[in-house]
């Protein structure tokens, strides 16, 4: 008989901004109880959360919360949805699923980042009570993932479409790390997949990378290569791209892809508060968001009425 470890583990929580995730698409403005345990199915050269995913949980403080503690606290706290982030939700997914459950019995949502590293069957779980995922795709090359990841991009793939096909919203994040992953063709090639795969509406963030972990040797990534990134995705037709990792950039509004008018303004931060696991930061390269201005009506643009696929409902604007 199998025994999860870290059931019910709590290892750090905070509310914060949907948009840290991060999620541009999915009711801009909404506050998520965030939370984090210990274990990961990933060993990647960069994780900024290693004292986190790295961890047997034997040197970790935690606090054991049941379900309806977590959804309790999330309404008391005033969060919109549950986010199950810092760590990969899949370790814990038993908890994850039965806390999701009683989420959306009280109308909170459900958000999930993940690396996507997922069998068929705990997928399908997952996916029947989350209404939202952030997919970190890591690289796009299966030599990638076996050198920096210990694991496989074939499955993260089908995740990603087994998602979209559920009715999940689902947006991207590629982390753009120098010499590794960031070439102009493994970067064309990711974007043309998305295209093909996902839809060109998918939202795609490409993530800022900072050196950290084992790979602290390395240069930080440049705005140029970020700006190279963005520039090759609009080309091939992806419609949303985005910059991450980065404060104050115009690259993180959302412009109609027909006419080009700023349909959701946002204003992005660093984080002030830091929130520290074994007096190590955790998510320190995640700026938050202090402002979100919604333009759309109708969920359409007001300049020329095109179509923006960003779910809206219950919505909080800086004009609210």
């Amino acid at each position: 008989m199998l025994f999860s470890t870290n059931y019910g583990k709590v290892c750090v929580s905070t509310v914060d901004p949907i948009e840290k995730k991060p999620i541009f698409h999915y009711r801009p403005g909404a506050r998520l109880y965030s939370l984090g345990t210990f274990g990961c199915n990933m060993d990647c050269l960069n994780c900024q959360n290693f004292a986190l995913a790295r961890s047997n949980g034997h040197d970790l403080p935690y606090v054991e919360m049941k379900a309806e503690d977590v959804v309790s606290e999330a309404i008391k706290k005033g969060a919109h949805g549950i986010g199950w982030t810092f760590n990969e939700p899949i370790v814990w997914s038993e908890f994850v699923l039965e806390v999701s459950k009683e989420a959306n019995k009280r109308g909170i949502f459900s958000m999930v980042n993940t690396n996507g590293f997922i069998e068929p069957y705990p997928r399908s779980e997952l996916l029947e009570f989350t209404q939202v995922m952030n997919i970190d795709v890591k690289g796009f090359s299966e030599e990638f993932y076996k050198k920096n990841c210990g694991a496989e991009l074939r499955p993260v793939l089908d995740t990603c479409v087994a998602a979209r096909r559920s009715g999940v919203h689902v947006e991207l994040t590629y982390l753009l790390i120098p010499g590794l992953n960031d070439s102009t063709e493994e970067v064309r090639s990711f974007c043309e997949w998305v295209i093909d795969g996902m839809g060109s509406d998918t939202p795609v963030h490409f993530f800022r990378f900072r050196p950290f972990y084992r790979l602290s040797g390395l240069p930080e990534q440049t705005i140029e290569k970020l700006d190279e990134a963005y520039l090759i995705a609009k080309e091939v037709g992806l419609k949303f791209p985005y910059h991450a990792g980065v404060v104050g950039d115009q690259r993180q509004n959302t412009y109609c892809p027909r006419c080009g008018e700023l349909v959701i303004r946002r204003t992005s931060e660093e984080v002030i508060e830091k929130i520290c696991v074994k007096k190590m930061e955790v998510s320190r390269f995640c700026p938050t968001f202090s402002d979100v201005e919604v333009r759309l009506v109708d969920q359409a643009c007001p300049g020329c009425g095109e179509c923006i696929p960003v779910v809206v409902s219950q919505i909080k604007t800086s004009s609210q």
